[in-house]
């Protein structure tokens, strides 16, 4: 392991417990103040690594769909499309989101 992952960023309350996945604010409070924090950078690397594997895969996906829909007369071939989009999007995912989420 990479030993700036083991760093702590800031001193973590006692109570802390690492907040779920999907989102770290929520926009329409319920019950007050609904925001959470990352106190780990292996949190916060994961955190970031995650969502730009989600948010670049997503957008690839769509450009592929856009091709395959563009070019549906050649539906023998076009198949491959969302497969390399696929993959180009998810390696250029893991690096974008391993420098940002390391930083």
């Amino acid at each position: 392991m990479v030993q700036f992952l083991k760093t702590v960023v800031n001193p973590r309350p006692l109570s802390y417990e690492t907040p779920p996945f999907p989102s770290l604010y929520w926009p329409f409070p319920v019950d007050g103040s609904q925001t959470a924090y990352l106190y780990d950078a292996r949190a916060m690397w994961r955190f970031t690594l995650f969502w730009t594997l989600i948010c670049v895969v997503v957008v690839h996906m769509a450009a592929a769909g856009y091709a395959c829909m563009i070019q549906y007369r050649n539906w023998r071939t076009i198949w491959i499309v969302p497969v390399v989009y696929l993959i180009i999007g998810g390696i250029e995912a893991l690096i974008a989101g391993n420098v940002v989420g390391g930083l």
